[in-house]
């Protein structure tokens, strides 16, 4: 017989337990779960309804698992007398008990944000450099030769380094650097200065702990300017020594070549890169025939083709027509051909297959243009665009996060979080986001049209009106802007002022469009048949029985709307179960879309309207698992 057995330790066990049904542990227990199991369903009842941060659950979980044993503790020590004195034992293991709790409940608030970049990542932003010469001409020579060095060092994977768009608002600043790094959300800043004067070149940096002061790194360069490409490679490798970054060989290669040898081609690939970044059609075109410049003087200029792509890719939208596209595809291609580590010549390639709706081919370009460099925030933001387009809404989150990372002054990426937020019906966390990106920018008014959509849906139809009221006023033509108008008063039921609405937005837009088919419908809603007709046919005038042509699942639902008004429901289902297939998922909008109501009995149109639930469900249930 082992000892583990023996009478004695029988009969001890007997009697511990019987200690346990004296002292009422058990019951104490089962009461202490079933009350835990209470608190924990009414925070989860109050965390969908007012949206609170989804790691509160967590910590009421830990801080309950943690009274587990606390509870047991407390049962046997005043589970046979009411009133005892705690003894010193009990009050150091409860003490125990709170320190760990509060330790776990710590970490476990400490994963909420998302791992955007790795944990030792170093955070570093370039500031705008001084010109130091009399010639304003000289200020896009500065200003390139500071977003060449912070290209440079965006390349480096082991940094986090913060866009040109966000350091650029610290031009000519009076702000001290603590207050700038603040702002940023970083440590180490790098600031200089350049003057020019002939073929030599003078650069002053200097890499400061903008929270200590301490200067990090500082070097004066006085060189020729043909040393010019020299300068940046060494700055760029002496910030990454400072700051204990590991490079990879691939990396020390990317830093390494300087695109050009020709100093007159990199001149001009400057100026146009300046002229490109004012954003209108006039500077566009300058930064076209600048870019065609730098390609005369050196005709495998990698970086100049790059630019051009970008360029055409703009004339796009500015021209409102996509017979620019095959010109940005050859650039891009000619760009990647002659420099397959050009992360801009992908991302270019990403920007033209996206116009054409090729959202994973686009993704495919927009991936190898981070990897080449993990800091292009443009990159990284529109493969959270293109997730969004694709029906992804929590990848998209996820990927406009990073973009905030390194541009964090960006109003516009401030905003595509909020968006994804809105789109997954976490409303309180949206208008928080939608709050920030109108600090940032006050001006932008499209945060304003979508928080619009959350009145609309919790039927506040008079504050819906009210925000688009001011909103006319400033715009009164703005096609977006005038179909919010148009949606308030369609899902209220006022048809004919939502007809005023929906017209106008079409006329100042297209007829072809989602603002047209809604005035189709209510057009057939108010007997205007005839005018609706007209605008159906041409919305429907070049569609198919092959649905292979729909190529982006919003474009795919609205026709099928148009189909729906037009009594063809065969075809309608056949299109909205393509728009599904394609990533619809804008749920909120579907689940009270007037114009979808002559299908809600069919068994096909229930089908895809749970398996649309269903994908909605699981994105917003990953972004409360890992607290998004």
């Amino acid at each position: 017989m082992t000892s583990s057995s023996s009478p004695a330790n029988m009969l001890s066990l007997k009697k511990f337990y019987s200690e346990i049904k004296a002292r009422k542990i058990r019951k104490r227990l089962v009461i202490y779960l079933s009350s835990s199991i209470t608190v924990l369903g009414v925070v989860n009842l109050f965390s969908r309804i007012y949206d609170f941060p989804f790691v509160f659950f967590n910590c009421v979980l830990v801080a309950l698992l943690c009274g587990i044993p606390s509870t047991l503790v407390h049962g046997w020590y005043h589970g046979l007398k009411k009133k005892q004195r705690m003894q010193k034992r009990e009050i150091i293991f409860h003490t125990f008990i709170f320190v760990v709790a509060a330790v776990l409940i710590i970490r476990t608030a400490g994963t909420s944000r998302i791992s955007l970049l790795p944990p030792d990542a170093k955070f570093v932003a370039v500031l705008p450099f001084q010109n130091l010469n009399d010639s304003k001409e000289d200020e896009y020579f500065s200003d390139g030769i500071m977003e060449d060095i912070l290209t440079q060092l965006s390349k480096i994977g082991d940094l986090k380094v913060i866009s040109r768009t966000s350091v650029m608002q610290y031009k000519n600043t009076k702000k001290n650097l603590r207050e700038i790094a603040d702002e940023l959300g970083v440590a180490s800043i790098l600031e200089g200065s350049v003057r020019r004067t002939g073929n030599r070149v003078r650069i002053t940096s200097q890499l400061i702990n903008a929270r200590s002061d301490e200067h990090l790194w500082a070097e004066t360069y006085d060189r020729e300017m043909k040393d010019i490409f020299e300068i940046q490679s060494d700055v760029a490798k002496s910030i990454a020594a400072a700051l204990h970054a590991v490079l990879s060989p691939n990396e020390i290669e990317q830093i390494d070549n300087p695109g050009t040898e020709n100093l007159d081609a990199y001149g001009f690939y400057l100026r146009g890169r300046d002229y490109f970044y004012n954003y209108t059609n006039q500077d566009n075109e300058r930064a076209i025939e600048l870019y065609r410049e730098a390609l005369k003087v050196d005709p495998n200029y990698a970086l100049a083709y790059a630019g051009l792509a970008e360029a055409y890719g703009r004339k796009i939208y500015y021209d409102y027509s996509q017979d620019w596209s095959d010109s940005s595809l050859t650039f891009s291609n000619r760009a990647i051909e002659l420099n397959p580590n050009l992360a801009e010549g992908y991302k270019a390639l990403g920007d033209v297959y996206n116009v054409s709706e090729d959202y994973s081919l686009s993704l495919i370009q927009y991936l190898k243009a981070i990897k080449l460099n993990p800091n292009y925030a443009a990159a990284i933001a529109n493969i959270g665009f293109t997730h969004y387009k694709l029906g992804a809404f929590d990848e998209a989150l996820v990927w406009m996060k990073k973009a905030m990372m390194v541009e964090p002054g960006s109003a516009r990426w401030t905003s595509n979080v909020a968006v994804e937020y809105y789109n997954l019906g976490f409303d309180s966390l949206a208008t928080v986001w939608f709050q920030r990106a109108m600090a940032l920018q006050p001006e932008f008014f499209f945060p304003k049209v979508v928080m619009t959509y959350i009145d609309i849906y919790a039927g506040k139809y008079d504050s819906a009106r009210a925000t688009i009221k001011n909103l006319l006023e400033s715009y009164p033509e703005v096609p977006p802007i005038l179909e919010t108008a148009g949606d308030i008063e369609l899902l209220a039921g006022n048809l004919k002022q939502a007809k005023t609405y929906f017209e106008k937005a079409a006329l100042n837009s297209s007829f072809r469009s989602e603002s047209g088919i809604k005035l189709a419908y209510v057009l057939t809603k108010l007997n205007k048949r005839a005018e609706a007709k007209e605008i159906l046919d041409e919305n429907l005038a070049d569609e198919a029985d092959d649905l292979a042509h729909f190529k982006e699942g919003n474009n795919a639902y609205f026709i099928a709307a148009a189909y729906v008004i037009s009594q063809n429901y065969k075809k309608a289902i056949q299109v909205l179960s393509r728009a599904v297939e394609l990533g619809y998922r804008n749920y909120r909008w579907f689940s009270v879309d007037p114009m979808m109501v002559p299908l809600r009995n069919n068994p096909e149109f229930f089908t895809l309207a749970a398996k649309l639930k269903s994908e909605y469900e699981k994105m917003r249930s990953r972004v409360k698992t890992e607290n998004l």
